[in-house]
């Protein structure tokens, strides 16, 4: 498995807060899609926009560890959170790492 992160911005580009419903929603898409996720925290920093202007972004950064065949479809899910949240872009990074989810010892 694959480590992607995606920054959700937390307010759209004209200063109004991305209802919590929205974001409830968006997040339910990736659970739904695959199967969890973890709100690593919030994230700032400025973004150049295509005309210039300076975006100030409030993001959650959230990690969804894919499965490597799966991790295109996660982008185009993105794509649409991109669309929703009217943003030119959303950041997303996939790393280089193996993810594993381990479970407990057996007990003898």
């Amino acid at each position: 498995m694959k480590k992607c992160i995606m920054l959700l911005p937390t307010f759209y580009n004209d200063g109004r807060e991305v209802p919590l419903a929205i974001m409830d929603d968006i997040l339910d898409q990736i659970y739904e899609g695959f199967g969890g996720y973890t709100v690593a925290g919030q994230a700032y920093g400025p973004y150049r926009m295509k005309d210039g202007r300076k975006a100030r972004d409030v993001s959650l950064e959230i990690w969804v560890a894919v499965d490597a065949s799966r991790v295109e479809e996660l982008k185009k899910l993105t794509a649409g959170f991109a669309g929703i949240l009217g943003q030119e872009t959303i950041y997303f990074e996939v790393i280089d790492s193996d993810v594993e989810f381990i479970g407990p010892e057996p007990e003898d």
